[in-house]
Formats: C-alpha cells, sequence, structure tokens
C-alpha cells in the first residue's frame, strides 16, 4: 500500500534527522476555494514535525523564505509542500504564502480551484502591488500566488533583482514563504532561487529516485549558494501490516 512517508534529514553537521510519521498519499478532490479542507491526524501530524524541524534548523530567522524541490517528476513536491503550507497557517497560525514557481506545470491553483487574473511574475514585470498576485484560501492565513498566466513565452524572473526585491516584500508580509520548484533535472530556475531562500527541502520519491541523482541536485544547490535543510522521503512503500509496522 503507497503511502507519503517523510524524513527530514537535518544537513547540518553533528545533528541527526528526525523522521516523519507517514502520511496518506490520496489526493483530495479539488475544492473551492472557500472552503480548505482539513488534514487527516496522521497527515497533520507528519506536517507538524516536519514544521518543528525546520523551526529548529533556523531558529533565529522568524520571517523565513523555505523553497521545496525534487529531483525528477512524479516525486509529490507540489503535494508535500501544499499540505506543510495548510498545517502551517491552520494549527500554527502563521500567516502563509505558497509560491507556485513552476511554470510549466503551475498546480496549485488548479488544486484549489482558483481562476487567477494576475501572477506574481506579472506583478514583478509590472512593478504593480503584490496584493494583485496574493489569492487567499477562504478564511485561512493560507494565500497561494500562481505563477503568470503566460509564463511558458515569457523570459522567466526568477534570477533578477526584481525578485529579490519581490521577495523581501513577501518576507516583511507573511511568516512564511513556500516555494514550490519544478524538478531540478527538468528546469535551472529552481536551483537559480536556492541562493535567494533561508533553508531548502529536497523532495525524493523513495525507493524510486536513485541516490546519484539526488547527490548531484545536492552538489548543484550547494554550488548555487543554497542551505539544505535536509530530504523528504516521499511515498515510501510499507510491505507489512500498518499496525505491526507501527510498533517497530
Amino acid at each position: 500500500m503507497a503511502k507519503i512517508y517523510e524524513a527530514l534529514e537535518n544537513a547540518q553537521k553533528g545533528r541527526k534527522g528526525l523522521e516523519i510519521p507517514e502520511i496518506p498519499s490520496s489526493r483530495p478532490p479539488i475544492i473551492p476555494s472557500s472552503h480548505p479542507p482539513i488534514p487527516s491526524l496522521d497527515m497533520e501530524e507528519g506536517e507538524s514535525r516536519l514544521y518543528q524541524n525546520i523551526e529548529a534548523l533556523l531558529p533565529d530567522t522568524t520571517k523565513k523564505i523555505i523553497q521545496f524541490i525534487g529531483s525528477r517528476e512524479g516525486e509529490g513536491t507540489s503535494t508535500v509542500i501544499r499540505e506543510f503550507a495548510r498545517v502551517s497557517a491552520i494549527k500554527f497560525g502563521k500567516s502563509v504564502l505558497l509560491l507556485d514557481a513552476d511554470r510549466n506545470h503551475p498546480s496549485q491553483h488548479l488544486f484549489f480551484n482558483i481562476k487567477p487574473e494576475v501572477g506574481w511574475e506579472e506583478v514583478i514585470q509590472d512593478d504593480g502591488p503584490i496584493d494583485k498576485a496574493l489569492y487567499q484560501i477562504g478564511e485561512t492565513r493560507l494565500f497561494i500566488s500562481p505563477v503568470s498566466q503566460h509564463s511558458a513565452s515569457t523570459p522567466p524572473m526568477i534570477d533578477t533583482l526584481q525578485m529579490d526585491t519581490f521577495l523581501k516584500k513577501l518576507r516583511q508580509r507573511f511568516d512564511l514563504v513556500l516555494i514550490d520548484s519544478p524538478p531540478a533535472t527538468t528546469s535551472s530556475e529552481g536551483l537559480s532561487i536556492s541562493s535567494k531562500v533561508d533553508g531548502i527541502v529536497l523532495v525524493l520519491e523513495a525507493e524510486k529516485t536513485r541516490w546519484p541523482v539526488a547527490e548531484n541536485v545536492k552538489e548543484r544547490i550547494a554550488k548555487n549558494g543554497g542551505k539544505i535543510l535536509g530530504i523528504v522521503l516521499n511515498k515510501r512503500r510499507v510491505y507489512i501490516p500498518e499496525f505491526i509496522y507501527r510498533r517497530l
């Protein structure tokens, strides 16, 4: 039975990471943005542990910009970051912005059934107010900001001074800015932004992603000046009954 299993491995020397309890992998149906779903108890527990680990790794940074990136397509990065964003906002009461930075396959606005008129790249290009690209999820403290509606045909804005200014404004506005990046092996844009964030969580599909590929991505992030906080192992399969697995 497929599961989402998350393990945040501390990248700091001399410290061990903590395993995150397994989380159901079934994707909830698309719902209207005015009625955000409540995560299951297992899901909430896992994302809560992930939140606490990140807080422990960045204790002196009150306003955080965290990037989630996978090594390849299909590893579930968008699902992991979305559930983390929802738990951070709903359970921990943080003001959270989920920034969709996957220009080729944007998905967050589809999940929340939002039809954006303006994306964050358009705000940067026009030097407009950031509120134009912010979409609140119901009455929660969770917002999403989709990429430009014409992103595939416009120059990327990630590696620009305007992007630096934009991120600075977002940091002032939100407790947590979470960046959903395209896979490292399919786009260089995620690597370009790695030096602009406070920390990076690398998402890997358990038993699928080869470690040489993961190591290559980690090295490329480090060369770009990024700080990897840890690794999330996603979609881990449990080959023994769940009630026995939980007692091991």
